[in-house]
This record gives C-alpha cells, structure tokens and sequence, in this order.
C-alpha cells in the first residue's frame, strides 16, 4: 500500500506543479502515507526522533508555499525541508535492512520504496542546486516545477539517459554521475539479491511441502 500511495503520489506531482493549493494537499496526503508506512517498515526510533519533526517543518513549508507570498524567502524552504525529510526516511529504512533474518515480499517493496526515496531525494537537491547555482542546467526550470526535477532524477538514477534537461555546471554532473552508479548498484547489488533469496525461500518452502505430500501418500513404514 505504501509503494502503491508513493508511485502515485510521483505520478500526482505534474497536477501538483500546476495548482499550489493542489500540490499543499498531495503534501499532507505524502507526509501520511511516508511516515505510516515507514514507521512500520523502518526503525521506529528514527523516524520518531528525526523524520516526524522535520516532516512537520516540510508540511509547514509546503503550506507557506502554497498559500503564502511566491515573492517571500520562507515560501522557497519545501526542498531543502523535504530533502532533510527524505534522507531522515532513508537513513530509518536502510538502517533495518542490517537486522532482516528473512526476505519477503514486504521486505522486496521496502527496497523499491527506499529506491523511490532516493529519486525524490536527488530531485529536491537538484532543485536547490538550480536555484543557487547560476545555468546548472541545459534549460531554466520554471520556479515550483519539482516534477521536472524529479523526472530528471528518476532518468539518471534508473540510467536510461537524458531528453531535453541536461547537467551544465561540473558540480551538477558529478551529483549525476554519482546518482546514476548508486542507482545501478543498488538495482544491482541491493534489490537483485533480496530477489533471488525470496526465490529461494520460496522454492525451499514448495520443495519442503512436495516432501511432506509425498511422504503423507507413502504413509508410515
């Protein structure tokens, strides 16, 4: 459910560019799901102490942003909040891979969750690099339109290349090229190998029911 209510949360984030009200709403939605689910999947110790406060300031934020003054500082602080809030999340997720004693399916959607947070991550870094750093990229972002940045982040991360936004500034491209080896490591490494355990659980548990059945039909010596 919570894989469920992130990708379609991402996939809500061009209507949320379009209308602020729209985009404070998807907001609180997010902030819900993320700190439900996650507090029932990560490290609970974490995301209580860390992630819930600064998810309070990144609603907070997200609230300025939409109703407050476009032309005041205090409604440009949603990215730098939601980045800090991303990594908190990150860290209460990844923390609790080190204690797994069995993969499941819970488990698998759990790293494809951590591989979207990461996504939005970069996205929000990104959009605070294009706004202190002079032609970071390609072409100018119109202020507010974080489904851009996150389109791009997805694109790097997953390697599938680039379209019409391209990394100018050498800084940029280095937070690239580092996302784009973290992600194909981590599909690689991290996601491909819970995989083929859950595999294994999976074919180690039918093997030890087809035994008991075969054993059930012989009947006792």
């Amino acid at each position: 459910m919570l894989l469920a209510a992130l990708v379609a949360m991402m996939l809500a984030s061009p209507l949320a560019d379009r209308s602020p009200h729209i985009g404070a709403l998807l907001a609180c939605l997010q902030l819900v799901f993320l700190l439900m689910g996650a507090s029932y999947l990560a490290n609970r110790r974490i995301i209580v102490r860390v992630a819930l406060p600064i998810g309070g300031v990144w609603l907070l934020a997200r609230l300025l942003e939409a109703f407050g003054d476009s032309h005041k500082i205090y409604t440009h602080l949603a990215p730098l909040a939601g980045f800090a809030l991303s990594c908190a999340v990150l860290w209460a997720l990844l923390n609790r891979f080190g204690s797994i004693t069995k993969v499941t399916s819970s488990v698998i959607s759990e790293a494809v969750i951590s591989y979207l947070v990461i996504a939005i991550a970069f996205s929000q870094l990104y959009w605070i690099i294009d706004h202190f750093v002079r032609n970071a990229f390609s072409q100018p972002v119109p202020l507010g339109q974080s489904g851009t940045f996150l389109y791009f982040s997805l694109v790097t991360l997953s390697g599938l290349g680039y379209g019409s936004l391209l990394p100018m500034n050498s800084y940029v491209r280095l937070i690239a090229s580092f996302e784009n080896i973290l992600g194909l490591f981590y599909l690689a490494v991290v996601v491909s190998r819970l995989v083929s355990s859950y595999n294994s659980r999976i074919s180690h548990l039918l093997d030890a029911e087809a035994k008991k059945e075969v054993a059930g039909h012989r009947g006792p010596l």
